[in-house]
């Protein structure tokens, strides 16, 4: 029995202190597309790493990108907006200027930064140099452009932001980009025929040149079905690459006692064409093979599971804030990942880097595509994955679906007119425009 002392002192005890907010890990791997993750059912074992985390972990089954290319699904993964309202785009009037995104809409590390968090970046695609301002917020912004041959790898990457999340003493959001598998695809050593095999490779591994890949070569150039899937195989080494870099992350963090206090996100900026609809690489289109992303959320304490709805990057951007326990801008998209509303949910993926304006909606078993110049629509059904799709030939039927897939696109948008783009011209370097140049976005006619 307790005395009348010790009594009054445990009523009037103070509750425990809440625990500190999680750290927060976001991997973003450039151009790779879900269903080349063994994660996904992939036949080769490309996604180790992430097989062995997915038992404690939410994997999203079918996860759409807002973009088909870098520029602006990245900002669509810092802001939680479409491309039409960030406009970090290209010019389509113009195609040697490029749009940074508006330096008034907050961004995840903005927003993570004004709660306390230490803020840092280790990106490498030319796409996200500090002139498009996607470093908004962030303490560090470790930027390393990449051109065809050259650039940081992904275990260098990690290796530097393990570093700097060592040296953390308070809640930490890390935004580690990781080029691979983006073209060329040039696996480490050790990883080398790994796929592919001892055979002589039928194809040279820059099997498209810069100006090819500038022109519409990456439509007429052919290769046999030999040389495709040896080329699927080389990519395959690269995805393998970088999951081998997720995992020392993932280890380093173990190692210094932070695994159990810290999210981890997984995710893509978009796919890559391979030959799927005749075409290669990707931001010409807006197909499921490029705006299927991977997505895995690692959240201590919340169990494993599979979830087949449609969910999108702007769902990611509102659960990493809830996370931290900080609020969203009422004007960002998306859901909460881990409450889902009930009904059906739709997805807008818009903004092309060739070719005139278009944008996608995908909604249950169905996306619809509009270019907008044309004024043309398609209907396309899907498969379980929300990434095949086949074009509904059959007009009748493409009429009848069209109507409430057109209805819901404007919904989320707004309109269906292109955009005019706000005089924000991102100021590259030359040394920029060469990295853009050499990985064939750039022509030099």
């Amino acid at each position: 029995m307790l005395s009348l002392p010790l009594l009054l002192l445990a009523c009037h005890s103070e509750p425990p202190p809440p625990p500190p907010p999680p750290d927060v890990v976001l991997v973003v791997v450039d151009t790779l597309r879900a269903d080349h993750l063994s994660l996904y059912g992939h036949a080769r074992p490309t996604s180790p790493t992430l097989d062995a985390l997915a038992p404690e972990a939410m994997v999203f089954e079918r996860a759409l990108a807002h973009a088909g290319w870098t520029l602006p699904s990245m900002a669509s993964i810092l802001t939680g907006r479409m491309p039409s309202e960030h406009h970090a785009t290209r010019d389509p009037e113009d195609v040697l200027r490029f749009n940074r995104l508006d330096e008034q809409l907050p961004t995840l590390a903005s927003l993570l930064s004004e709660r306390g968090y230490r803020t840092a970046a280790w990106v490498n695609n030319t796409y996200m140099a500090p002139e498009f301002a996607l470093d908004k917020g962030f303490e560090v912004y470790d930027y390393e452009g990449s051109g065809a041959w050259d650039g940081r790898s992904a275990q260098e990457t990690v290796q530097a932001a393990s570093r700097w999340l060592a040296s953390s003493d308070q809640p930490a959001f890390a935004f580690v980009h990781i080029m691979e598998p983006h073209y060329p695809y040039l696996p480490p050593a050790h990883l080398q025929r790994r796929f592919t095999g001892a055979e002589e490779p039928p194809v040279d591994l820059l099997f498209f040149s810069p100006a090819e890949l500038a022109t519409q070569a990456r439509w007429t150039k052919r290769f046999t079905p030999e040389q495709r899937a040896w080329i699927e195989k080389l990519y395959d080494e690269e995805v393998l690459a970088a999951d081998e870099a997720i995992g020392e992350l993932v280890a380093g963090l173990k190692a210094r006692d932070r695994w159990d206090h810290t999210v981890l996100a997984v995710t893509a900026d978009h796919g890559e064409e391979l030959w799927d609809h005749g075409a290669f690489e990707h931001g010409h289109a807006l197909y499921g093979e490029l705006i299927r992303v991977p997505l895995l959320l690692r959240v201590p304490g919340l169990p494993g599971i599979r979830e087949s709805r449609l969910v999108q990057h702007a769902d990611l951007f509102q659960t990493l804030l809830a996370l931290a326990g900080v609020p969203a801008p009422p004007e960002a998209h998306g859901d909460d990942l881990r409450a889902l509303p009930a009904g059906p949910r739709a997805v807008l993926s818009e903004d092309c880097l060739y070719g005139p304006p278009r944008i996608a909606l995908t909604q249950g078993r169905q996306r619809l595509i509009v270019n907008l110049s044309s004024r043309v629509a398609n209907v396309f059904r899907l498969d379980s994955t929300a990434q095949s799709d086949q074009r509904v030939e059959d007009d009748a039927t493409a009429q009848q679906l069209a109507p409430a897939l057109i209805e819901r696109m404007a919904g989320i948008r707004g309109d269906l007119e292109p955009r005019t783009l706000p005089q924000r011209t991102a100021p590259l370097t030359p040394e920029a425009m060469e990295q853009l140049r050499s990985l064939g976005y750039l022509s030099d006619e």
